[in-house]
């Protein structure tokens, strides 16, 4: 089954509402806490807001304590990308092959 962009915005959205539920927070007090206005927070929870900002989206993480659980979304690479591509570097393109006469 192929997971997509408005399944993931809707789980996003309900697990918003979920944890600021849990914080005993409305809707209002977390738009003022936020910075995001109770509108665009009202619409997101519904799923009628698919087009959230990513800086509005942080805000609302940072408000239910959630932002340092960004690293697990994209952990870090376990080898620098400057790093892989001098290692890129020194793997042959092609692999030569000696003719048996």
């Amino acid at each position: 089954m192929v997971v997509t962009n408005e399944d993931i915005l809707l789980t996003l959205s309900k697990r918003v509402k979920e944890y600021r539920l849990a914080m005993r927070m409305s809707q209002r007090e977390l738009a003022e806490k936020s910075g995001v206005s109770y509108t665009t927070i009202s619409h997101f929870e519904q799923g009628k807001n698919p087009n959230l900002t990513l800086n509005n989206f942080i805000s609302l993480l940072r408000c239910i304590g959630m932002e340092s659980r960004m690293s697990e979304l994209l952990p870090e690479l376990p080898v620098p990308p400057m790093a892989l591509r001098e290692i890129n570097k020194l793997i042959p393109k092609r692999v030569r092959r000696k003719s048996h006469d």
